[in-house]
C-alpha cells in the first residue's frame, strides 16, 4: 500500500524486474522506485515508468471506508 496526496494505492510487493521488494523503495510523483536498480512503477496502472524493467506490476482496487482501507486481492489489471 502507498499513500499519496491523490490516494491510497495498492501494488504487488515484488518487482517485475528484479524480483525484489517494492516496499522497500521510495514512493514520489505517483510512483514507486525500486530500491535494487531504480525502476519506477506508476502506482495507478503498474505499469513501468522507466527501464530496465518491461513489464507492469499487478495493482488492486482498494476502497478507505471510515479510515480503513480494503483491498481487493483480484488483480486489477
Amino acid at each position: 500500500l502507498a499513500r499519496t496526496e491523490d490516494g491510497v494505492f495498492a501494488v504487488n510487493d515484488i518487482c517485475s524486474h528484479a524480483e525484489v521488494s517494492l516496499s522497500e523503495g521510495e514512493v514520489y510523483d505517483g510512483t514507486i522506485e525500486c530500491w535494487l536498480h531504480g525502476s519506477c512503477f506508476d502506482l495507478r496502472t503498474g505499469k513501468p515508468t522507466n527501464p530496465p524493467a518491461t513489464a507492469p506490476v499487478a495493482t488492486y482496487k482498494i476502497k478507505v471506508e471510515d479510515g480503513d482501507v480494503y483491498v481487493s486481492l483480484a488483480s486489477d489489471d
